[in-house]
């Protein structure tokens, strides 16, 4: 079955919903922290929100929808100026092929960040539309379901001055069914001692809340140095941590490896890494005992098989960052994917503060779990309430 027709649409909305809007304002450390302005959440230095969706079409009629996150624009462009005509024409099913064709040819200008984003929504896309045309929900072409319980961890218990509230958000979690609830760390390098100090007091109250039968992970997302992590983790061993996320840029991979190797806290590093090329790295630096790709970033669902099988072969778990629809069907392959990150709004969010979601279908998780999805195809829609310039591509 040829692709007839690649068409990309760039949304100015962002693809984060409720969640993004908490962040506005929450503390916490970020690659950014040592400079001024830090103490104002993620408004202050963050980039346009904004996705792009891409509709792939088949000789059949059969259409695919696909999405990544494209803030600046410059995902919409390279799909539109130079990935979508070299999907023309190719057999839909040589998933394989048209992947290698995409990033081999942006390779000039490619090779992580916006370029592999644009390749990934294209890739989610033909793997829908693959799933629809054949009648089948896409993790079954993918692999097939491996029959493994697939639990979600609440996403995530944000820092508050008041511990009594940190308490009862991790709390709340748990009594909604989840059994694994993560929580950003409050403060970073630049605040000295008294940032551990305030850190452990925090980790403190949720572990209190929870107890110890739940699965506690942390994320510094990317906040940390080299010095002021492995001061913090050191600290950290009476907490029965099921990783630390992110302690330092995704760059500093032998950073993350000499954090490992204090054998404290596992370490969880990914979701701002790109390709089997950048996750090859990880491994054989031995920097990470859980890794985290984004299907959104990572390469598409194509990309996202590849590096849960090459971690399978040195017993890696895989934990992507961001239950999405079409993340669910690439966990639901794959054996080594235990857990998946819910970005759920906790019952302390005002409810008049809602964002209509820009797709309908994304995955419901009902007492910890998500369902899994019976309908041909990733099983996602546009949601014209909020996305109404889209009414043609439904």
């Amino acid at each position: 079955m040829e692709i007839t027709k690649v068409e990309v649409r760039h949304v100015p909305k962002s693809m984060w919903g409720d969640f993004w809007q908490q962040q506005l304002v929450v503390r916490g450390p970020s690659p950014v922290s040592s400079y001024p302005g830090r103490d104002g959440g993620w408004s202050w230095y963050n980039w346009p929100q904004g996705v792009v969706i891409v509709r792939v079409t088949l000789a059949d009629g059969t259409t695919g929808l696909g999405y990544a996150e494209d803030g600046t624009g410059a995902a919409t462009r390279i799909v539109e100026g130079h990935l979508a005509r070299l999907c023309i024409g190719r057999d839909a099913s040589s998933t394989e092929g048209t992947w290698d064709l995409l990033f081999r040819s942006s390779i000039p200008y490619g090779r992580k960040g916006a370029a592999i984003e644009a390749i990934s929504a294209i890739d989610i896309a033909l793997w829908d539309a693959l799933g629809k045309s054949l009648g089948s929900p896409t993790y079954q072409l993918l692999g097939g379901y491996h029959g493994k319980k697939v639990r979600a961890y609440a996403s995530k218990v944000q820092p508050d001055d008041d511990l009594r509230e940190v308490r009862r958000m991790a709390l709340d979690y748990v009594e909604r069914g989840y059994q694994g609830v993560k929580t950003n760390w409050p403060f970073g390098p630049s605040d000295g001692r008294r940032g551990i100090v305030q850190n452990l007091r925090h980790i403190e109250a949720v572990r209190g809340s929870i107890g110890d039968a739940v699965d506690l992970m942390t994320d510094a997302y990317m906040g940390w140095d080299r010095t002021f992590a492995t001061s913090m983790i050191r600290e950290l061993a009476d907490f029965k941590l099921t990783w630390v996320e992110e302690p330092l840029i995704p760059d500093d991979i032998s950073g993350h490896a000499q954090l490992r190797a204090l054998n404290v806290a596992p370490i969880a590093t990914g979701e701002h890494e790109f390709t089997r090329y950048g996750f090859q790295a990880l491994i054989d630096q031995k920097a990470a005992d859980i890794l985290q790709p984004d299907v959104h970033r990572v390469g598409g669902l194509t990309e996202f098989r590849r590096v849960c099988q090459i971690a399978s072969g040195t017993n890696l778990d895989v934990v992507p960052h961001v239950l999405s629809a079409a993340t669910l069907h690439g966990v639901l392959s794959q054996p080594n994917c235990p857990w998946v990150e819910h970005l759920t709004t906790p019952s302390y969010w005002h409810p008049e503060s809602r964002v209509k979601p820009l797709f309908l279908g994304e995955p419901v998780v009902t007492d910890g779990s998500p369902s899994v999805p019976t309908e041909p195809g990733i099983g996602l829609r546009i949601n014209l309430d909020a996305v109404p310039e889209l009414a043609g591509w439904t």
